[in-house]
């Protein structure tokens, strides 16, 4: 019990200095943009690349597929409760980080815009490889990662342990890491104050999660009517799997190295 409440004091304590730091950074960019204030095209320029980070960091067949099993189980509202609040603390988390660290690399690399760009540009290339290949290659049933290892405990799981995997899959392996850090740092970067800064940070948070929480929702507000619409769904996605990720590869990898080029030219 004493180190349970240590613990909870001490993620508290993080928190407390996140949101100051945060705040302060927002309040001293705000004052700062006073005698120039940020144009519309500024913070639409922002705002489209936190969607886009976020869109590209939600699309997943695996949490997709881990929320279809999920809610499949013995107990589909308690564990879809526990699965999708746990991705969502997962995220927040993540983005908790990502803003510490994003800040700072703003305060400690003068070039840090062309960084970001250069950044967005490998990931695009490097989704359109992995993209490209496996368009070429032959599908193959997957039988080890990460993956068949989650789909496989998921059935037997209670709220609680739904949870604690959902929050790890919300944090993120490499990719969503990755694209959490750049929504994050362009927040940071644009300092458009309190306000504009914590709208930005809850609209990716709820689009990053949205392919797991959208599906829970309907299953608790609408059980009868969710049921045979999602298990159409699942099997459309266990069909067109492959076919899938390639898309989103070869799509968002495009996507992304066009805007890099474009930050990195203009």
């Amino acid at each position: 019990m004493v180190g349970c409440r240590c613990g909870v004091g001490a993620c508290h304590g993080v928190f407390r200095i996140v949101v100051a730091r945060w705040l302060a950074r927002s309040r001293n960019a705000a004052s700062v943009a006073s005698s120039s204030p940020a144009t519309l095209a500024t913070i639409l320029n922002t705002a489209f690349h936190v969607v886009l980070f976020a869109v590209v960091a939600a699309a997943s067949p695996l949490a997709l597929a881990a929320t279809f099993v999920v809610i499949e189980s013995a107990r589909p509202r308690a564990d879809g409760i526990g699965f999708a609040v746990g991705y969502v603390v997962g995220t927040v988390l993540a983005c908790l980080v990502c803003v510490v660290v994003g800040a700072a690399f703003i305060d400690g690399v003068e070039s840090h815009g062309t960084i970001e760009a250069v950044v967005e540009l490998l990931a695009g290339a490097t989704l359109l490889v992995v993209g490209a290949r496996a368009r070429r290659s032959e599908p193959a049933p997957e039988r080890t990662g990460r993956g068949p290892a989650i789909m496989a405990g998921l059935h037997e799981m209670g709220p609680a342990a739904a949870f604690s995997t959902a929050a790890l899959l919300g944090f993120g392996g490499p990719k969503r890491l990755l694209f959490t850090l750049l929504a994050m740092t362009a927040i940071s970067g644009a300092g458009d104050g309190p306000v504009a800064d914590t709208t930005l940070v809850v609209s990716y948070v709820v689009l990053a999660t949205a392919l797991v929480w959208a599906p829970v929702s309907f299953m608790i507000v609408a059980r009868d009517r969710a049921e045979p619409m999602l298990e159409r769904s699942e099997s459309w996605l266990r069909t067109h799997a492959r076919g899938l990720r390639v898309w989103i590869s070869l799509t968002f990898g495009a996507v992304l190295v066009g805007d890099g080029l474009l930050r990195l030219v203009g």
